[in-house]
């Protein structure tokens, strides 16, 4: 099935990039813990949530565009999930996003930041278990830190 670019347009500019269920609920559960978090920054990669003196930058990855839906929705590989129309753009877009992904990562830290990535079917499983993760990385930065 092809799409003519209007309605591709259209459904693309409908997906939320930012506040989505998952990093909404994880949001959620930290500030419970009594963790600050600040969600808009100018970081490298613009991280979801972003915890500054302790230095720890959290991602709540969409499985479909970062690399991991098909093993949430039941295929077999990542490239039995693009075996549909426009296959070859697919793969070439979500292998970039996961390029961009370890070099973000990466930059973050080379300059002294905690990365943590979480897919976001993972909060959606089971929010307390990535929030302790989370927190556990917050806490033992600031510890280390004394901030």
């Amino acid at each position: 099935m092809t799409r003519d670019p209007q309605t591709t347009s259209r459904i693309m500019s409908a997906v939320r990039h930012t506040g989505t269920r998952p990093e909404m609920a994880l949001r959620r559960e930290l500030h419970k813990r009594g963790l600050r978090f600040r969600v808009s920054t100018n970081l490298v990669g613009k991280p979801d949530i972003v915890f500054g003196p302790a230095r720890v930058a959290c991602f709540v990855d969409g499985d479909r565009w970062h690399g991991n839906g098909w093993r949430t929705r039941g295929y077999k590989s990542f490239k039995d999930e693009f075996r549909h129309a426009n296959s070859d753009f697919w793969m070439k877009k979500i292998s970039r996003n996961m390029q961009r992904d370890a070099q973000v990562t990466e930059a973050l830290t080379n300059d002294g930041w905690e990365v943590i990535r979480v897919w976001a079917s993972d909060v959606e499983r089971d929010v307390v278990r990535v929030a302790d993760r989370v927190e556990l990385a917050v806490r033992s930065r600031r510890e280390g830190t004394g901030r």
